[in-house]
């Protein structure tokens, strides 16, 4: 058979769960750099990969500039296709005051291939592990594999078409860093018009495997000043002791990891105030108790609602990301009516993400004059206009199983 006429088609077929917090939402880290060793360590969950992870670094004069794209690009190459790597920030040669990081995604290892072609055109493909001696004279490639993904290589035109259908499932790396006697700065950015709704990072123990976690009241202050703004900063120059930790044991103790999964943005026309909006509209958004959560609200006496309405044929993906209140006085009700029913949602239903078909949705927060207040409350929701089909429609619908329990 000529090799002018043969082709090698592979068709991959794999079920994917889309994970609809990744979407890229312009965030980005950026982290002061020294002039002597100091490591960072990025990681990804057991089982998962980086695959693209991006380092900028920004010369404070043009001089140096080309070395400054050489070490990130050094730096981008030692990450990719790894669980684990560590970055020195000291830069040699570079003169950048900052390192700047972003999409720190991770894939699974499962979807990651590597196809390989020899010079006599010989064509294999190999799931994800350290190449061969034979492989590494080959010329390979590393490629991600979708739900449904097509592969068609010819030996004469040395041409790749590719039709790639479906997603990945993206969880967010972490970022590792000591704390000590040396003064370390963090900048949580979003793009222009877009605030900062969600951060997470924590201090532990002085081993990585420690099992206190918790922040210090230092942290603690910086982080509740980063939601609702467009860019801030986290830093410190001296050990943390934890105050709020995830066990009693915990509190006192020196963190001296600082760990961080990074921030979330959102545009700031889809936040919506309770008591200030009788009606939430847009295909998203997030809904929030009172514009300076999570500190707490004041206790002022009130009443306050708003609805969402649910499109015809789609959905409402509800989910309620923190909550905090004096459940003695104070009170969340989340209520989806419908023509034929009414229920009202449980808290735990909807933190895990419900689904909602027809109707509208009801929420109400009511504060009593003789509230302790907290922290309040934040409540994501993305309306789906497509129409979904009917087996997913009655799976999915949460009010259906409460009533007919």
């Amino acid at each position: 058979m000529s090799a002018f006429c043969v082709w090698c088609v592979i068709c991959i077929v794999i079920v994917g769960v889309h994970d609809s917090r990744q979407h890229g939402d312009g965030a980005l880290i950026s982290r002061n750099t020294f002039r002597r060793r100091s490591f960072i360590t990025l990681k990804c969950p057991e089982g998962y990969l980086f695959t693209n992870l991006k380092f900028k670094l920004d010369p404070t004069a043009d001089k140096g500039s080309s070395k400054c794209d050489r070490r990130g690009t050094e730096a981008r190459r030692r990450c990719r296709w790894r669980q684990t790597c560590r970055v020195d920030t000291n830069l040699r040669g570079c003169n950048a005051a900052h390192m700047q990081l972003s999409n720190f995604k991770c894939i699974p290892q499962d979807n990651v291939l590597t196809i390989c072609r020899s010079d006599n055109g010989a064509v294999w493909i190999t799931n994800f592990g350290r190449l061969k001696r034979g492989q590494v004279k080959a010329k390979c490639k590393r490629i991600l594999r979708k739900n449904i993904s097509t592969f068609r290589i010819r030996r004469d035109t040395n041409r790749k078409n590719i039709d790639v259908k479906g997603v990945v499932t993206q969880v967010n790396g972490i970022i590792q860093d000591r704390i000590g006697w040396q003064k370390k700065t963090y900048t949580f950015s979003c793009p222009k018009d877009s605030v900062i709704h969600s951060i997470d990072f924590y201090i532990a123990g002085r081993k990585s495997t420690s099992a206190c976690r918790g922040i210090s009241p230092q942290l603690l202050v910086q982080k509740n000043n980063c939601f609702w703004k467009t860019s801030c900063k986290v830093s410190w120059e001296m050990p943390q002791v934890i105050a709020i930790g995830n066990h009693v044991r915990c509190v006192g103790k020196e963190g001296s990891l600082f760990t961080t999964k990074g921030h979330q943005c959102i545009p700031k026309r889809k936040i919506h105030d309770i008591c200030r909006k009788r009606e939430a509209k847009g295909r998203n958004g997030l809904l929030r108790s009172h514009s300076s959560h999570p500190w707490n609200y004041r206790a002022k006496q009130r009443k306050c609602k708003t609805i969402i309405k649910i499109n015809h044929e789609g959905g409402l993906y509800l989910r309620l990301h923190d909550i905090d209140l004096d459940f003695s006085h104070d009170d969340l009700t989340i209520v989806h009516v419908r023509r034929n029913n009414t229920c009202t949602l449980r808290h735990i239903d909807v933190q895990e993400g419900v689904w909602l078909h027809g109707g509208h949705v009801e929420i109400l927060f009511r504060v009593l004059y003789q509230s302790k207040s907290g922290r309040g409350f934040i409540i994501s929701y993305k309306n789906v206009k497509t129409k979904l089909p009917r087996s997913f429609r009655d799976r999915n619908d949460v009010c259906e199983q409460i009533t007919s329990h």
